[in-house]
């Protein structure tokens, strides 16, 4: 029946949903099978082993290193005379020591004293162990094998101190072999341990408290360098300590926090008081976690059945502390129970849903596109699609624009000798390349009207240097303009100009019109203003002028305010308050003169004020020709002002100028 139907939003939520786990087990079952993996577990037990690591217990260990002091003291260097070691092994059995397990190979006899002398001290009472290693051994006939390098002390007890280093040169693995060098120490002295399971790792502990130690030259003489009983019922490890030289050295998982390389010998004792204590790391069977991450995933999955990316986010985030967490106490429980799976299901399904979540915002972003690019400029699509809005509102909001206006001068006059179809040609042409200089320095382009350009920056999207960018394409628009006369040449258009002004101020930016029809534009008094610079291009002779509000809202130090050169104090039409007005200029020598009659002007300096106008004439006659003109009507507003105002005087509003504006009609 067509009722019992689920709904098709449930229905492709629970889609979503399968397809979200499906997606994210499978790529965590195909990482698995990568070498990564194994990298990124292993840094994840290095990481818990490090933080982690609990204080030492007490298991009655000690650790004597032959280390650089006590070789400095003896004036020897290894191996030592083996009478030292006898005297060694007499002195512990004098201190009380329970046993001694000697991490050093015996593999070649000394001299016969020195043997005979470590032979009669392996009688004693004293329980000494001693080590036995296995070495790789390569050859022609065989590929690999192990052989044992046994000791020449063959009545003495004999331990294995080989270990299992990771193909990463990391020890983490419990020497766990029957004749393992820590467990044969511990037989020999007595004391139970409990068998580690295979697999197990080795507990590490804070480097914070170090083990018992003393130095090869103190344990020889007890009495005088150690404390009373230091010794008494101590399981003792004999064995080189010397990092400097690097000789039985290994790397541990405390490396990622700088814990840096250990002795074999501290090794060694580690696994000691492991064995003794119980107390080492169990890994979890591997369907644990896995299973733990199936069901997290699924949790997630089935929350957020209804895609929400901060849900999501929240939950994924939640959950991965939850994981860290059980990690962390299961890790102090003795068991490592990895939280990658779990971390890495969950960020999987997190990407899995951003990405569908995404491909569904793009073919919504292109089906909006698609509904109004017709109606507004590429930018304002862009900005629409970015907000998600279904519907743009008939309204505006107030925003800081740098505003452009251009206009084609004689443009009007050279059509009326030209068929309709080669002004629209000229004019296609014109606007292509203005447009394709708008978009290329970051403006929204406003309309066209008539043969003008209104375009303007820091909307829809917001643009910190807008005034800088406007600057830029303005003259880009100048460069364009001149390809452009080149292609007219010989046609009515050749010898029409461009002319652009420049505000920046306040408008009302936003959809205008009505729900029927409306169009992305600007409105307000800086719009008009923009409107008025360009016309007023005509009065100087200039192809680009900008208002002070464009020059100040470019920031100080710019490179750009090196280029512009002061023209004059106008009041433009429909206004009365006058402004400053600039145009860009690459003769420095020139700017410098201009801002220098501005700030004399400003202060009322007629006189300083005369002789830049002298300046500038100068420099015009033999550089600038088109500023000859204007110079001699500046200089002569000067000498008129002089005349009215012979000195600076006191004025009630700071903000009126004493040099008096320049009034442009609207034409």
């Amino acid at each position: 029946m067509a009722g019992s139907r689920a709904p098709v939003g449930v229905k492709d939520a629970w889609q979503s949903l399968a397809l979200r786990v499906l997606a994210a087990l499978l790529m965590l079952a195909l990482l698995h099978l990568l070498p990564i993996w194994t990298v990124l577990q292993r840094l994840e037990y290095d990481l818990l082993s490090s933080l982690t690591a609990p204080v030492r217990p007490d298991a009655g260990v000690l650790v004597v290193g032959l280390d650089e002091p006590s070789l400095a003291e003896l004036n020897q260097s290894p191996p030592l005379p083996r009478r030292l070691h006898a005297q060694l092994v007499q002195a512990l059995s004098a201190g009380g020591a329970a046993a001694l397990g000697v991490d050093l190979l015996f593999a070649a006899p000394q001299t016969p004293a020195d043997d005979a002398a470590l032979a009669r001290a392996l009688q004693g009472r004293l329980p000494v162990v001693l080590a036995s290693a296995e070495v790789a051994v390569q050859s022609s006939q065989v590929a690999h094998y192990q052989q044992t390098v046994p000791s020449i002390f063959s009545q003495a007890p004999h331990g294995s101190v080989a270990v299992q280093v990771d193909d990463d040169g990391v020890l983490r693995r419990m020497p766990v072999r029957e004749d393992a060098f820590w467990r044969a120490v511990a037989r020999s002295a007595g004391r139970n341990v409990t068998a580690p399971p295979p697999g197990a790792l080795l507990r590490y502990y804070a480097p914070e408290v170090p083990l018992p130690y003393a130095h090869y030259t103190q344990a020889l003489e007890p009495a005088r360098h150690l404390p009373a009983a230091a010794l008494q019922g101590r399981l003792v490890l004999l064995g080189q300590n010397t990092p400097v030289g690097g000789v039985d050295q290994f790397a541990t998982p405390q490396r990622v926090l700088g814990g840096g390389r250990q002795s074999g010998v501290f090794l060694h004792a580690t696994a000691l008081i492991n064995g003794l204590t119980g107390d080492w790391i169990v890994p979890a069977h591997p369907a644990g976690p896995a299973l733990q991450a199936a069901l997290v995933v699924a949790l997630v999955a089935w929350t957020t059945r209804h895609w929400s990316g901060w849900r999501a986010s929240w939950l994924t985030v939640a959950l991965s502390l939850l994981a860290l967490i059980g990690a962390f106490w299961a890790y102090l429980l003795g068991v490592w129970w990895s939280a990658l799976p779990t971390l890495v299901g969950l960020a999987l399904h997190l990407n899995v849903g951003a990405a569908s979540s995404y491909w569904r915002e793009r073919r919504r972003r292109e089906q909006l596109r698609s509904d109004f690019a017709r109606y507004v400029p590429p930018a304002v699509v862009d900005a629409l699609t970015a907000a998600g809005a279904a519907m743009p509102a008939v309204q505006g909001e107030r925003r800081v624009l740098t505003l452009l206006f251009s206009d084609l001068a004689g443009f009007t006059a050279a059509s009326e000798h030209l068929p309709p179809e080669a002004v629209a040609r000229a004019l296609n042409a014109y606007f292509s390349r203005m447009t394709r200089c708008v978009h290329q320095h970051g403006g929204t382009l406003d309309k066209f009207i008539g043969d003008a350009v209104m375009a303007f920056w820091n909307a829809p999207l917001p643009e910190p240097a807008h005034a800088a960018r406007a600057l830029a394409c303005a003259e880009a628009m100048q460069a364009e303009m001149v390809a452009l006369r080149t292609e007219w040449q010989g046609t009515p258009f050749g010898r029409v100009l461009l002319r652009i002004g420049l505000h920046t101020g306040e408008a009302a930016v936003g959809h205008l019109g009505s729900h029927e029809r409306f169009t992305y534009t600007a409105v307000g008094d800086a719009v008009n203003t923009a409107a008025r610079l360009e016309g007023a291009n005509k009065a100087f002779g200039t192809s680009v002028l900008l208002s002070a509000a464009t020059r100040d809202a470019m920031g100080p130090g710019g490179a750009e305010l090196a280029r512009l050169l002061w023209v004059d104090t106008v009041v433009l039409a429909g206004r009365s308050v006058g402004i400053d007005v600039y145009t860009p200029c690459d003769d420095t020598g020139l700017v410098e003169i201009s801002v220098a009659l501005q700030g004399h002007l400003r202060a009322g300096d007629w006189a300083a004020a005369l002789q830049c106008c002298a300046y500038w004439h100068a420099h015009a006659e033999q550089h600038a020709p088109q500023w000859l003109a204007h110079t001699t009507q500046l200089r002569g507003r000067v000498q008129a002002r002089m005349g009215e105002h012979p000195a600076p005087r006191p004025r009630a509003n700071t903000s009126e100028p004493l040099f008096s504006a320049r009034a442009l009609d609207k034409s």
